[in-house]
């Protein structure tokens, strides 16, 4: 029993650096704090009926390939496709 309960709580602890991580992209994204840039993520997940930890699980594997410009207008698009639905790879439930 212990095992798994230590399991579990690093199973709930990568899922929460996800997130953390995640926000961090929001907020520099949408110049957003901390509380914001959750609310955005939570938004999505309902948007999109997709929980938040997957949506941030998606948010940090893509960030590599949102082309991250000084243009941030273009990350805030791309960001925007990745978080809401108008791309094709774009968790769904």
């Amino acid at each position: 029993m212990q095992k798994k309960a230590a399991v579990d709580e690093a199973v709930v602890a990568a899922a929460r650096e996800t997130i953390e991580q995640a926000k961090g992209v929001v907020m520099l994204v949408y110049s957003v704090d901390a509380e914001q840039a959750f609310t955005i993520l939570r938004a999505a997940s309902q948007d999109t009926n997709v929980k938040v930890r997957e949506i941030a699980t998606s948010v940090v594997a893509e960030l590599p390939d949102l082309g991250i410009t000084p243009d941030l207008e273009s990350v805030r698009e791309a960001l925007e496709d990745l978080l809401f639905g108008t791309r094709a790879d774009t968790p769904r439930k």
